[in-house]
């Protein structure tokens, strides 16, 4: 009997650690963007520049300015799903004449989280960067 339950307890941990592998392998843990204007993330205002961005744990993902004196952390509970054969990890920015809020954050290319925005509602034009694979975490 004590063979049956190790022999159960060896495969569930076995499948278990494919299935995490599978998933980290689908979603990158980090990501670059040159994102070349100013924009709003959040209730947070940040400068151009050079950003990682990082899914933390449940809903959370963090964008860091490179050289650190930037950085915000969004809860993001709303999943975007997208069947696009053509679409890419990138983020979605609404432009609302000179001003920019980031309103999606795709870290893979068929699933994204909606950011929230006050101005939602408001008339915009969608801004699309592609991020960059940072192998180097």
């Amino acid at each position: 009997m004590k063979n049956q339950v190790y022999s159960f307890v060896a495969i569930f941990g076995i499948c278990l650690g494919f299935a995490v592998a599978s998933a980290q392998a689908q979603a990158p843990s980090k990501v670059e963007v040159n994102i070349p204007f100013e924009f709003s993330a959040g209730k947070t205002t940040l400068p151009a520049g050079v950003y990682s961005v990082k899914r933390l744990s449940g809903n959370n993902v963090t964008l860091r300015s490179r050289d650190g004196k930037s950085s915000v952390i969004l809860n993001v509970p709303v999943t975007e799903n997208s069947n696009d054969p053509n679409a890419v990890e990138r983020l979605v920015f609404a432009r609302y004449g000179d001003q920019f809020a980031l309103s999606q954050i795709w870290l893979t290319a068929d699933s994204g989280r909606q950011v929230w925005t006050s101005k939602k509602g408001q008339k915009s034009e969608r801004i699309e960067i592609a991020l960059r694979k940072n192998h180097a975490d």
